[in-house]
């Protein structure tokens, strides 16, 4: 019994060794198993590429068009610029400058064009219609970016968007204008109405002052003036001008124009300046191109070259998985059956 204890621990060092050098294989076993196995990789390197060919040719292809956009030029806002002039002339303070004036603009723009890529984005089949800033932390400028799946869709449809929200900004600030317009319009025609009626009313009190003057002067038998020489009279002394002088100025009185102050023709000439004011947006621009929509040279997906090439890898490691697999199995029944 101890003899053949004996034998066991003299042969197991031997044995621990040969299951050793079986459970471990060398890069060079590997590579002679790999080459062994050569068809089953090569299959399945035929197998994902066949794959990757059909996700090629079958997939949505996406381009993406790209466009520069900053503040309008000052041309592009002259036309709404001198409107404003007409509408804050009589507080020319209160209007705004050109430069905070493409600043507005360019900020509705700004703000419509995220909120329709929002818009887009949460349709049931999303458009990627994206606004970032070129310089980061500032406004402006912007590029917008529209993937659609041609090259020349993806121009033309972000070409449409930007024009659209456009014309939606200029639209409102066109209607914003004429609003405003008219708004003044019927403020300084209530104005001059409001003018024109003190006036009649400081002419009507003038004449009645005058006539109250004359039943005195009547009253007191005073036809003629009891004054030796020009002075200032009340309207409690007019009476001493005597009747003929009272009657003869309510007649004058009554024909003279009314004693209208400047400030009268001031709002008279801002109301002209306003019925006479066409209003014309057709050149204001919200915007103004640095790049216009780009015609993209280089779809953004399939990548098909980079998709065959990790198919090939792909199926490469696949392959030779397979095969280390087959060889690390063989081993284990071989051990187990020993």
């Amino acid at each position: 019994m101890s003899r053949d204890s004996h034998s066991n621990s003299e042969q197991n060092p031997h044995h621990q060794n040969f299951y050793s050098r079986d459970e471990e294989l060398g890069l060079l076993d590997i590579l002679v198993q790999l080459w062994a196995g050569k068809k089953i990789i090569i299959a399945s390197i035929v197998v994902t590429v066949l794959l990757a060919l059909a996700y090629v040719l079958l997939a949505k292809e996406k381009w993406t068009s790209k466009a520069i956009v900053t503040l309008p030029a000052a041309g592009q806002v002259a036309n709404y610029n001198a409107a404003l002039s007409v509408l804050y002339a009589q507080s020319p303070q209160d209007k705004p400058a050109i430069g905070d004036l493409q600043q507005q603009l360019f900020n509705r723009f700004s703000g419509s064009i995220s909120a329709l890529s929002s818009e887009l984005e949460n349709l049931d089949e999303p458009l990627e219609l994206k606004v970032q800033q070129v310089i980061k932390g500032s406004r402006e400028p912007l590029r917008i970016s529209f993937t659609a799946e041609t090259a020349e869709q993806a121009r033309k449809q972000l070409g449409e968007y930007i024009q659209r929200v456009n014309d939606d900004v200029v639209d409102d600030y066109g209607a914003d204008i004429r609003r405003s317009m008219s708004v003044k319009t019927r403020e300084l025609t209530d104005s001059l109405d409001t003018q024109k009626q003190v006036a009649l009313d400081k002419k009507q009190q003038r004449i009645d002052v005058i006539k109250q003057s004359l039943k005195i002067a009547e009253a007191s038998n005073i036809t003629r003036s009891q004054l030796n020489q020009a002075e200032f009279l009340s309207d409690d002394t007019l009476y001493l001008l005597g009747t003929v002088s009272l009657q003869a100025m309510i007649a004058n009185e009554a024909t003279k124009p009314l004693p209208l102050d400047s400030a009268y023709y001031d709002t008279q000439r801002s109301l002209l300046a306003m019925t006479h004011l066409k209003i014309q947006v057709d050149n204001l621009q919200s915007f103004r191109y640095i790049a216009p929509a780009d015609l993209p040279v280089r779809r953004d997906s399939p990548k098909r070259v980079l998709t065959v090439l990790l198919s090939i890898i792909l199926g490469g490691i696949i392959g030779s998985g397979i095969v280390i697999g087959r060889v690390v199995s063989q081993q284990y029944r071989q051990r187990k059956q020993s």
